[in-house]
């Protein structure tokens, strides 16, 4: 027989946090007037819990709107939930990485060769949408950079996909960094004296949806990378500079401050501490240098050297800094005020003094002329055109363009194509100008966009750039080309075969998803925070079926079908909801806890005995049923027997004993063979990294998998240690998800 597996790669963000421990409070940032969650949530030294602290006090009593910035601190919070030291702070981006080398140095040699054989499933082309209508997309992209010498190659930067080079103008495109110990790059620097030397800034600069670890150098035009991290630690690196006459000289811009080298990275020194996140030459003059931290101008004269702020610009929260050779003296700096739009304004003093050209209407709000919200500490980025100072293009949840220096605004580009101006996916994080073909390049949270007509039509490249951000995923029992992927800001999308690919399904975020067993006509999904749950036929829309269910979940929200009947559906909200009937409409909902006050994280039936039932909450409470059947079945409370008070990120009953149970909780694997009474510890030689997902695979003897920061690892009861089943699989993928399909 054999055995397929399905992953899922992420890292992105749920809803409440782990009540593993008093929460310390927010140290004055206890306030719903200004969103201090904002800037610690970037900062890599601030503590979850007061960020998390401080986020819930600011929109206690606010309503949750499109593109409010709510979304992607929400999948930041999910992601770093299990991912903190035991005060709170966040692990040290190369943790994983280090603890991978220790467990392969480890191992015996009998078990030290990789298992699995593993291809990348995709979408690798975009998904499709034909007779669906849905939006779709392929994954976020945080840096875009050229080769002036050579037009037909460009250069992508994934928060959480890599490094991806295109030869061909972007008609195909290959990855480079899967080897590498972050997936996360955010800026891209090539030296023009030699095109085989590229360096990469690490680490996901706008959401924290992958760890940084400074900067990482190929001279061999990326088919190898080393770090070139020296005294850079773990910090995110948002922006590279070369010097235009030296290029041994890099400036970078990263979440612990400026950093400078002039040996061509083998050394780096911090110049300036802060959140800095921009970082731009003046053109014709390599030794005036602009920066930005927390929504501050910085300026330095001695490339980098010394730094001065400039005070003639509001006090805001982010901003870009865009120049033009058409007029090197010319400085534009835009800024966001929160989440919302701050003002452009412009210097023509080389950044000396600025002018405030506008701030209104509210080019950060996803609406056509304006309006309320945005997100712009998320999404938010400036160019100018090369030929002329008074035309320049900002980024938020969608493109504006300006052709009088800031001063009025037209929308150049819709999430939707509303407006009357062209569709381009929601939420841009980088403006670039080409250097090579002249064209304006936008990378959003859906891929790659270009223009050759100032914004008249733009044109997607994307196709062929793997960087989707999936949640998790949904494999049909009777047909192993059927799988469900749901995505962050990329909908729901269904794999239909090697020669069809994926076709989108449903939009916005895409969260668990599942097949009807006896069926795979029938499919289901659904949105963040269990909205919407969907219905499914043959991948055509056919309703939700959720309306019966009168409460919200967790960020994601974990839903199951019946095993012995797919009829039914349990939820996990902030109690376990069972849905009958659910191939039809009406479907009624019966809620068969009825006493939670905290989200549902974890649900799972057992298969060997229907009628047990497990659940885990945020909050670390653990349950168990005996009587699942009954019309209003009991709960045995098995927190206190817990190993610790963690939340379980999974739990896993065994197909074969109904008295066995399995739960990967705080780095840690855990089996128990009395239903969840006593545990105990079965992770021997796992490295201490987030484990997030655990699958029992039926036809051996207890083979596990467990799916974690660093892989896939595997073993069964004749085995005494773990080996890493990742051959051909991304060397720090992150696995949320493992199914199999039994042929």
């Amino acid at each position: 027989m054999k055995k397929y597996f399905l992953f899922t790669l992420l890292a992105t963000a749920c809803v409440s946090i782990v009540f593993s421990q008093n929460i310390p409070s927010a140290n004055g940032n206890d306030t719903a007037t200004y969103p201090y969650w904002i800037e610690m949530m970037q900062n890599p030294d601030a503590n979850y819990y007061q960020t998390v602290r401080a986020f819930n006090l600011y929109w206690q009593d606010k309503e949750i709107t499109r593109g409010s910035g709510y979304k992607p601190f929400k999948r930041w919070e999910y992601y770093w939930n299990t991912r903190l030291n035991p005060n709170g702070t966040r692990q040290a981006g190369n943790k994983t990485y280090h603890e991978v080398t220790r467990f392969l140095s480890s191992v015996s040699r009998d078990s030290s060769s990789y298992g699995g054989n593993w291809i990348n499933l995709g979408p690798i082309a975009k998904p499709g949408n034909a007779g669906t209508g849905q939006p779709n997309g392929n994954g976020r992209v945080n840096a875009i950079a050229f080769q002036p010498s050579l037009p037909n190659y460009l250069y992508v930067g994934a928060p959480a996909g890599g490094l991806w080079i295109s030869t061909d103008a972007g008609n195909s495109w290959e990855s480079y960094t899967d080897n590498l110990p972050t997936l996360g790059v955010s800026s891209i620097a090539i030296d023009y004296t030699n095109t085989s030397i590229i360096y990469i800034g690490t680490g996901d600069r706008d959401a924290g949806d992958a760890v940084g670890m400074g900067v990482f150098k190929s001279t061999d035009g990326g088919n190898t990378f080393t770090p070139a991290n020296d005294n850079m630690s773990s910090a995110t690196v948002g922006r590279l500079l070369i010097d235009p006459v030296n290029q041994n000289t890099l400036l970078a811009a990263t979440n612990k401050g400026i950093f400078k080298t002039i040996d061509a990275a083998t050394t780096w020194n911090l110049i300036k501490p802060g959140n800095f996140k921009d970082i731009v030459v003046r053109p014709g003059n390599p030794a005036t240098v602009y920066a930005t931290k927390n929504g501050e101008f910085w300026r330095s004269t001695d490339s980098g050297e010394t730094w001065t702020q400039i005070n003639s610009v509001g006090n805001y929260s982010r901003g870009v800094i865009g120049v033009t050779p058409a007029s090197p003296g010319v400085v534009y700096f835009v800024t966001v005020d929160g989440s919302v739009y701050g003002g452009t304004y412009r210097s023509n003093d080389s950044g000396l003094s600025f002018t405030l050209m506008s701030n209104s209407p509210n080019i950060m709000s996803w609406g056509c002329n304006g309006g309320s919200g945005g997100q712009g500490w998320y999404d938010l980025d400036v160019a100018v055109d090369p030929n002329n100072a008074n035309t320049l293009y900002v980024g938020g949840v969608n493109v504006f363009k300006s052709t009088n220096g800031g001063i009025n605004w037209q929308i150049n580009s819709h999430w939707t194509g509303s407006c009357g101006v062209p569709a381009v996916h929601a939420d841009c994080h980088v403006l670039e100008f080409s250097n090579a073909d002249g064209m304006l390049y936008a990378g959003n949270d859906g891929g790659i966009y270009r223009t050759s007509d100032g914004g008249n039509t733009w044109t997607e490249i994307t196709s062929g750039i793997a960087i989707s951000q999936v949640y998790k995923i949904g494999q049909a029992a009777t047909n192993k080309d059927k799988v469900m992927n749901g995505y962050q800001d990329n909908g729901t999308s269904t794999f239909l075969g090697d020669s069809t690919g994926f076709v989108t399904v449903m939009g916005g975020d895409g969260m668990d998803c599942a097949y009807d067993f006896q069926d795979h006509l029938y499919s289901y999904g659904e949105y963040y925070n269990g909205a919407g749950i969907t219905r499914l036929y043959n991948n055509y829309y056919q309703g939700q079926i959720s309306n019966g269910i009168s409460e919200s979940g967790a960020w994601l929200t974990p839903l199951v079908l019946d095993v012995t009947n797919p009829e039914t559906m349990y939820v996990g909200m902030k109690n376990i909801w069972r849905g009958t009937n659910i191939r039809g409409y009406n479907v009624p909902w019966q809620n068969i806890t009825s006493t939670g006050t905290d989200n549902v994280r974890v649900i799972e039936q057992s298969p060997a005995n229907p009628d047990i039932f497990y659940f885990s909450r945020n909050n670390a409470d653990f349950y168990r049923s005996d009587n699942l059947s009954n019309q209003t079945p009991s709960w045995t409370n098995l927190t206190t027997g817990l190993p610790n008070h963690n939340a379980a990120t999974d739990i896993e009953a065994s197909p074969e004993d109904e008295n066995v149970v399995y739960i990967t909780l705080n780095h840690k694997v855990y089996k128990s063979s009395d239903k969840g009474a006593t545990w105990q510890d079965i992770s021997l030689n796992l490295p201490d990294v987030s484990l997030n997902t655990i699958e029992y695979y039926k036809n051996d003897n207890e083979g596990l998998y467990v799916g974690s920061d660093a892989g896939i690892f595997y073993k069964n009861a004749t085995m005494n240690e773990w080996i890493l089943f990742s051959n051909g699989f991304p060397l720090s993928a992150n696995v949320t998800e493992i199914e199999f399909f039994y042929d």
